[in-house]
This record gives structure tokens, sequence and C-alpha cells, in this order.
């Protein structure tokens, strides 16, 4: 099927034999201390099956290791749990050779040899057959598209995951997925071959929350012990187990279609604590004994199937998993019915007509995925940057589709009303369970490109919340996250008397500003759109509103949805006037409250007038000029416009042209400058063109010249560069600042410094920046679970043996802004044809609609 594409599965990323464990063992990035909290060690993933809100995430070793369930990250931790979720091959003896047994070995490099701990059975190596060697072992990631091959001595296995995301259609939403397994006879011999595929029950699984005083969404948990009821079925040429349990009404499903030349039989119930025994095969390759299912034991089910091969042949076994979880459950005990439910009639039959679609449907997923994947290469190709470099171009490849992960990992809710619309929602991270934080949301494309209605919504809610008031008090920062902090200010209110409250007890929500979040997954459930971060009192930040202003502008040049624009329009020139009120002196731009946190990077100490939310704002200007004249809106048209030249002349005050101590001559906007005090902080900050990068990527023109840019990135490009990447801040020198935040390598920044480096001729330096990213994720066994920012430099942290890679939080939406590379590009080629910076709506898009159809 594979062969009419240019591109494979394994041509995008392969690994193989001691590669494998020197990635994911070796190399493995572990997480930074911060001193008050630290982030969980997340799940090494090379493949995620399933759909959004539901899923299940596959180890490096072959393994079920996460569920994801509607926000919550479920560890599967449990090596019962792992093990049986592996499958075994038994290769028959030759009855020609004297003496020779069965071969049987399990298609993980998993050893229960070497993972015994004190709740595994004793000697748990004889309950399971022996692993495959590393050495026969190769891994191929194309999100969202995996494959393993195990090579034995007679026969090679390979085991395809294909997943129905980017199916274009209804099956993205369910929660199924199929693995394709290929067996090869690589022998000279005619060979007899049983495959068995076995599952662990996902079904009603015991969860504990795993860290009930931070602001995570991460459980631990153990199987069921009691309840179960695995029925096996044969119907609709296919043969398979249902598992579900007497306490909820959720249901798990194995299947395979009946294969010619195959003999298939199944086993509904077999321990997950003797799987050896329990799936002990007869000659014919049936399962010896089918016990009952016997209370305080853990199960699963599993299916055998078994086949001859002549040399040089190979058999294709599709095996489909359905997750019929029908309801999205939250903390406050809210539930709402999966998207999916609503489009099967029948309760009863739903799970087994779900596995009906996967195992008749998979390859067109598998056909519409690869295409989209090679069209996406294709593009990259088409830039001069890599018409002559095919491993730059796969290495970009790889970096964008790895960002398709997101929606299959942190969809928290999808559901679908009564008119046929659709509500989502997805989380931040699971360290830091806010929903949809719109200035984390900003950077990424992901969204826009794959579901666009979804993304018009929650731009909606964000306008909303602008109208939107609580003068509640509530608390913030210390007080809001240690219960400490609190009884200390209610105990000794003296001693807040001559201090601001604003970041300890003030107003829930001001009208005017832009919400944060809406919501956040502790707090109760996905829907409630309200806005629960309270590390910092976002009330007063400044770049919140310019997001949402210059994202509602992309939304409708790609969507061409002005009818969203019309109906929003006044809110949003209301929200600009409240943002106008946090310009303390007069100067035109917003600097927010004095002394405090002001924007998205929240343990960054700024002053005055600084680059990123000068810009920031500037492009916001910029966004309300461009839909004032969209709403041929004459009079504020010509405010934004006064507005932006007044701010223009100010934001100047910031260039900086300077040898350092290293005699290397900078150019750049320094981080941030007092008009009053004439204090200047002349760090060189990365992030100070993210407002050009947006206005760029969706046609627009610079309001910084060309020249100057490249000056920027010149200067950014040899004085922030570090062993991991390109740091947010350095000193004019080129050493550490003081902020943690300021120190660290960003990966989001690294993408977009990475596409203006491209956009502006600089294609050298572009690729130097990929390829530190590409380290990051795919040498540093970030696959699929980005990090967001990581320290500089390798650091050893208490209780480690040598200096090792650290991020600071994973799994990420933010580095989704690697998409925007095919953007930019698509862009500069319009510029270069039609003479003209500004790019109509057509033909961005068209650009999506093209990429996805």
């Amino acid at each position: 099927m594979q062969s009419s594409f240019s591109l494979k599965v394994s041509d995008i990323f392969t690994i193989s034999g001691a590669q494998i464990s020197e990635i994911y063992n070796n190399n493995k990035m572990l997480v930074h201390f911060q001193g008050m909290s630290k982030t969980l060690q997340f799940p090494q993933t090379i493949a995620l099956q399933g759909a959004p809100t539901c899923s299940i995430g596959i180890s490096p070793e072959g393994l079920y290791n996460r569920l994801n369930n509607a926000g919550r990250l479920i560890l599967l931790n449990q090596n019962a749990i792992q093990l049986g979720s592996a499958p075994f091959i038994r290769i028959a003896a030759d009855p020609e050779v004297e003496d020779e047994r069965d071969e049987y070995v399990m298609l993980t490099t998993k050893d229960p040899r070497l993972i015994e701990s004190p709740d595994d059975v004793p000697a748990l190596k004889n309950y399971y057959h022996p692993p495959i060697s590393e050495k026969n072992v190769s891994i191929s990631i194309a999100t969202p598209l995996a494959e393993m091959t195990f090579k034995l001595g007679k026969v090679s296995v390979t085991r395809k995951m294909i997943s129905p995301l980017l199916s274009g259609d209804m099956h993205a939403l369910i929660p199924f997925s199929v693995e394709e397994f290929e067996v090869e006879n690589t022998s000279d011999k005619e060979q007899e071959i049983t495959l068995v595929i076995p599952r662990p029950s996902l079904v009603n699984l015991q969860e504990k929350e795993l860290k009930p005083t931070d602001q995570d969404t991460v459980y631990v948990c153990s199987a069921p012990v009691k309840a179960q009821v695995h029925e096996a079925f044969s119907s609709s040429s296919m043969k398979g187990v249902v598992m579900a349990s007497e306490e909820c009404s959720d249901r798990m499903v194995i299947a395979v279609p009946e294969i010619e030349n195959v003999d298939i039989d199944t086993h509904p119930h077999f321990c997950l604590n003797r799987l050896r025994q329990d799936l002990l095969l007869n000659d014919d390759g049936s399962f010896y004994a089918k016990r009952e299912i016997i209370l305080n034991q853990d199960y699963g089910a599993a299916i055998s199937l078994t086949f001859h091969l002549t040399p040089n042949t190979s058999m294709t076994i599709p095996f489909a998993v359905v997750l019929d979880f029908p309801q999205q459950r939250f903390i406050d005990e809210e539930e709402f019915d999966r998207k999916y439910v609503k489009h099967f009639e029948n309760e009863n039959s739903r799970a087994i007509d779900m596995v009906k679609i996967a195992l008749d449907h998979y390859p067109d997923w598998l056909e519409r995925t690869l295409t989209i994947q090679n069209r996406i290469y294709d593009l990259i190709r088409k830039n001069p940057s890599y018409k002559d470099d095919k491993e730059g171009a796969l290495r970009l490849t790889r970096l964008i589709l790895n960002e398709f992960s997101f929606p299959l990992s942190n969809a928290c809710v999808w559901v679908e009303d009564d008119n046929g619309i659709d509500t989502a929602r997805f989380l931040e991270c699971f360290d830091y369970a806010y929903i949809n934080p719109s200035d984390v949301d900003w950077y990424s494309m992901v969204m826009l490109i794959l579901f666009p209605n979804i993304e018009e919504e929650l731009c909606q809610r964000f306008i909303n919340s602008i109208q939107a008031e609580d003068t509640t008090d509530r608390y913030y920062h210390h007080h809001a996250s240690f219960i400490e902090a609190r009884q200390h200010f209610e105990a000794y209110p003296e001693e807040y008397e001559d201090i601001s409250l604003t970041q300890i007890k003030d107003a829930f929500k001001l009208k005017g500003s832009v919400a944060h979040d809406v919501g956040a997954l502790p707090k109760g459930h996905a829907l409630r759109n309200v806005s629960d971060y309270a590390w910092y009192n976002n009330n007063y930040w400044v770049d919140l509103f310019p997001k949402l202003a210059t994202r509602v502008l992309r939304n409708v040049k790609f969507t061409g949805n002005i009818d969203f624009l019309k109906k929003n329009w006044e809110t949003l020139k209301f929200g600009f006037e409240h943002l106008k009120e946090l310009d303390g002196d007069g100067d035109g731009i917003p600097e927010g409250n004095p002394g405090e946190v002001k924007n998205t990077f929240d343990n960054l100490t700024l002053f005055g007038i600084d680059a990123y939310d000068a810009t920031i704002f500037m492009a916001g200007c910029h966004a309300m000029i461009k839909m004032a004249d969209m709403m041929n809106d004459e009079t504020a048209k010509k405010q934004y416009e006064e507005h932006f030249k007044k701010v223009s002349a100010i934001f100047e005050k910031l260039w900086r042209d300077e040898k350092n101590n290293n005699d290397q001559r900078l150019q750049y906007y320094v981080t941030c400058y007092d008009p009053d005090t004439g204090k200047v902080n002349t760090d060189t900050w990365i992030n100070q063109l993210d407002a050009i990068w947006a206005l760029i990527a969706m046609g627009e023109e610079s309001f910084i010249s060309d020249e100057r840019a490249i000056q920027i990135l010149k200067t950014i490009y040899k004085n922030n560069r570090t062993f991991m990447g390109w740091a947010m801040c350095r000193t004019e020198d080129g050493g550490k600042v003081e902020s943690e935040q300021g120190q660290d390598v960003y990966t989001t920044s690294n993408y977009v410094f990475a596409q203006v480096l491209d956009y502006y001729g600089l294609m050298e330096e572009s690729k130097e920046v990929y390829k530190a990213m590409d380290k990051v994720i795919f040498q540093y066994a970030n696959s699929l679970i980005s990090p967001d920012n990581l320290r500089a430099e390798l650091e050893q942290e208490e209780g480690e043996s040598a200096p090792k890679p650290h991020y600071i939080v994973a799994a990420y939406p933010r580095p989704g802004a690697v998409m925007t590379q095919i953007v930019m590009q698509h862009v500069k080629e319009l510029q270069e044809q039609t003479g003209s910076k500004k790019i109509d709506s057509t033909y961005l898009k068209s650009f999506v609609t093209d990429l996805m159809k």
C-alpha cells in the first residue's frame, strides 16, 4: 500500500538495536526540580492509539504505558498491565531436526527478569516468554503512525500502528485503532507460526490521584480485581473479545477479521499475573485451557492466529482495539457523552459495530495519513533551503508530524450538541492542567489546520471573556497555591496593610480583560468556561488581548469567515480600550502593574517598556487596523493607526547597536527600558520577533524592516546559543541571566526563531536551530511528548550520578508552532509571485484546504 508514496513511515525516523536504549535509556531527559515543585517524568511514547479524549500510549518497548481519558493521564505502571500487552510468537519446531523445540518470543525488549518489583509475583520470568533481543528490533515514527520490526531467526514481524486521527471524517473521533502485523518467512523452509496478541483490560481501572496537593491531573492505577465480564464473540466475519465490567458502562474490544488459511482462537479472560500459563497453546495454536474468572485476580483477553508460510511469503493480520468508553467523567462528578455515541443507534451492539468500522476502513486512514505526510514533506522540499537537502527535509517533517500527538494526548472533552455542533477542550499539559490557555494556544496552528471549527469556538470563548466580570475576591500566587500562606494572611492582616494585594487577594475577573484559560481540570469539568489560572493575577497582563486580536485576524484570513469578525467587532474594540487603561505613563504602550508579572513568561522580571510586550502590542494594533478596514470602520481604523504611529516612536528607544565585552557587535531591541529613570536591561531576548513571525504567517507586513530583522536574528543567533539550543535570554556578553525561566531553552521559541531565520534568508542558521530541536525531541527521548522548556546546559541534580539534560515540563501544545514553517514558506512564495507583502485570505484558505484534502 505504501509503495505509491515517495515517503514511507520508516523514512521519517527509524532507530534500531542499541540506538533504542541509547536514546530512551542513556539519553533520557530528566525533570528539573524548580525548588518548589517538580513535574512528572512523562511516560516515553512512540505512538498513541485511539482518539482525542481517549487514547493509549505505547512505550519504546511496544507496551501500554498510559491511558489518556478525558484529561486524566492514567499511568499504567503495573508490570502485569504492561507485559499483558506484549504480543508473542511461536515458531513450531522443524520435525526434521532432532530435539528442536518450539520457539517462543515476546515481541518486546522488556525483560521480566530485570523489572521484578515487590508488587510482582515472585520469579516473574516464569510467567512470561523470553523477550526479543534489542539488536533485533527497530522503531519507526511518523506520528500518528508508527512501526516496530522484530527480526527472529526464521521470521520477521512488522507491527504497524495505524491511527484514524487524519482520516478526515468521523472516524478521527472514535476511540479505536488498528495494528497490522505483517509476518514474513525469511527462512528457506515452510514455517508453522502462531501469533498471540494479548491485551489487558483497561475497563474500570482503579485510579488514584498521584499528587493531590498539586495542580496536575495525573493518576496511578491498578487493574480491577472484581466484577469483570469478558465474552468472546464471532460475527460479521470477525472474532474477538468484549471486556466489560458490572460496575461501569465502559467496554474494551479486541478483534481480528477471519482470514483465509488462518486458524483463530480467542481467550476471553487470562490472568495477567499468569500469562504464560493461561495462554498455553495446543499444537494447533488454540488455547489449551480457558479458566473462568476468579475474584481478586486481574484479567485481559487474547487472540491466537496460526498459519503456515512457505519461504519468502508473508501474512498480514489486522488487529483492532476499541475503547467504547461512552462517558467523559470529571472530578466534580459531571459526565458528558463522547461525540461518537450519537452516531450509533444500538448501544448494545455499538462496541462490536465500532470494531467492524475499524477493520473495514483502516486502509483508508493509512492512505490519507500517508498522503498528508507526503504532502508536508513535498512542501518542505519546495523550499530552496531544502531542495537539495533530503536529510534536512526529513528532519523538519518529523518535527512537524510529532506535534500531531497533541490532540490525541491532551484533549480533555469533546461533545456534540443536538444541532451537530462540536465543542472540544485541550489541556495546557498534565502538570499545569489549565484548559486552552490563550497565551499558549496563540503559538500553535495545529488546531486551526486540523479542526478549524473547534479553533473558532475556542476563539469565541476568549472574545466572550472580555465582557465577563466577577468582582468576587480570590487568592493569587502563593496564597492560592499554599494553605500556609492563606493561614498567615488571615492570622496577621496587619502585615498586609501597606502592600499591594493584587497578587495576593483580588477580583476574580475584571471586565475588559481577556481570560487566561477556560478552566482548570482539578477545579471541575472541562466545559465550565471559567478562567482558573491564579498563579499570578492575569487581569493585568498586557499580552492576552493583542494575542487574541492577532488570533482572530489569523483565523478569519485562513477560514474566510468574515461573519465571525462582524459579530465580535464591538467586543474587540472594547477590549482594546480596556487594555489602554494599563498604560500608566501615557506613552501608548500598556505596561501593566509596575513590579508585577505582566505576560505569559511569569518568572521573568520586567520593567518599563519591554521588547516582547511592545512588539506583541504593536502586532495587536496592526490586527485592529486590518480588521477595522475589513469592517469599513474608518473611525476606529484612524484611531488605531494614530496609536500605532505613537507607539512606534516610543519603541525605537529600545534599539541598541553596541559592541559587547567580547568585541561582538550586537544590534537588537533590549529586553526592557524605563524612559522615566533611564534604567535598561540589555539582555538579548529571543522572543522579540515573535509578533513579526505571527504577522508574516498570516500574510501581513512586518513593522520591522528586513534589514533590522536580519540584524536582530544575527545577534540572537551568536549570543543566545547554548548546549541544548537557543536560550530565551542571555546577557549582552552571552552569559546566563538571573531568571531560571530566562535561562531556559524553549522549544517553541526555537521553532519561531528558525522560521524567521529561514524567511529572511539565513537558511543554514535556521537548519542549525532545527537540528538542535530534533536532538531535543528524537535523541533525548521526547518523541510525542514535546517539552515546553528545558535547561540550557547539562546539569547534575540531587540524586543523579552525572550531568544530564533536564526539561521543566513535557507534553505541551505550544511547540505546535513548528507547523507554521510550511505556512510561512507558502506566504513567502506568494509574496515573491505577487510582489506584495500582503497576502489575501483566498490564498491562505486554499492552502489549508489543499493540505488536508
